[in-house]
């Protein structure tokens, strides 16, 4: 006769370990429920592959790892087929996920990211973690959607603790966490903390020319909408651009402005997102 634990449900343990070498993409497993796909949009770009979740969201007690190599003198680019969706909580268990960069000499990446939207009483302990080598830069982002805005969800009980850490040649360059535990509304209505916002990005610029690349981008980046907020700042050759906004999708259009003059304005790259970001 079968048994069945009571209330034990079954758990994601999700591993993808992408490699890029010259160029192309020289090796790539995965398992449930991560899955990679390459994407060319056909404008010349650098190769990039796109993530999918095949199930859909991560609930409580879900574990992802993903582990992207860049290698020796090559230029890549990693992004997720859709926002990613962290459920409820049950049994009070918290997801887990852990992303690792490994980025070689003179190589160029890009960690573009889509929203995480982070349902009422959801629980999430993620990582960002970047591990270059000298003469290399990179590009990293990370966005936030505090609960199901369309349908008008205001959370209150969100536990998020979302940590990024930049090391350049084994040396800790910049790392920061953001930490939300419960009791959202009063970290909303806080003016040094979210403002009465529901949704942030950070987007950080590993540069080989940190001074001028902020010049150029403080001159380059304005904000004008009201209730919507956007600082720039340098440690350790680290650009940090951080904003928070009170609208999802007028953060998403600054987001990608901002990234595309980056890549394009600073570096020569291609002035285009993938299409499949903007769906």
């Amino acid at each position: 006769m079968l048994r069945f634990e009571k209330n034990k449900l079954e758990r994601a343990s999700g591993e993808l370990k992408i490699i890029f070498d010259s160029n192309e993409i020289t090796d790539l497993r995965s398992n449930n429920p991560l899955r990679a796909y390459p994407n060319d949009d056909g404008f010349d770009d650098i190769q990039t592959a796109c993530l999918v979740n095949i199930s859909g969201g991560v609930v409580s007690g879900d574990t992802h790892h993903v582990n992207v190599t860049i290698k020796d003198n090559t230029k890549a680019r990693v992004f997720p087929q859709a926002a990613e969706k962290i459920y409820p909580t049950y049994n009070n268990l918290t997801a887990n996920i852990r992303n690792e960069i490994n980025l070689g000499s003179n190589s160029w990446f890009e960690w573009l990211p889509q929203e995480t939207i982070i349902y009422d009483n959801a629980k999430l302990n993620r990582s960002l973690a970047l591990n270059a080598k000298s003469n290399t830069e990179g590009l990293l982002g990370e966005i936030v959607v505090l609960g199901r805005v369309a349908s008008g969800e205001r959370p209150n009980d969100i536990f998020l603790k979302d940590k990024i850490e930049i090391n350049s040649n084994n040396k800790l360059r910049w790392m920061d966490t953001i930490l939300l535990n419960n009791n959202l509304r009063t970290a909303g209505n806080s003016l040094a903390r979210l403002n009465n916002c529901n949704c942030f990005f950070t987007i950080i610029f590993l540069t080989s020319n940190p001074e001028d690349d902020l010049d150029a981008l403080n001159n380059m980046i304005e904000e004008k909408a009201p209730h919507d907020y956007l600082s720039i700042t340098c440690v350790n050759g680290v650009i940090i651009i951080r904003g928070i906004y009170t609208n999802p999708l007028n953060l998403r259009k600054k987001f990608a402005e901002i990234w595309m003059k980056i890549r394009n304005n600073l570096r020569g790259l291609i002035n285009e997102m993938p299409k499949l970001w903007w769906i």
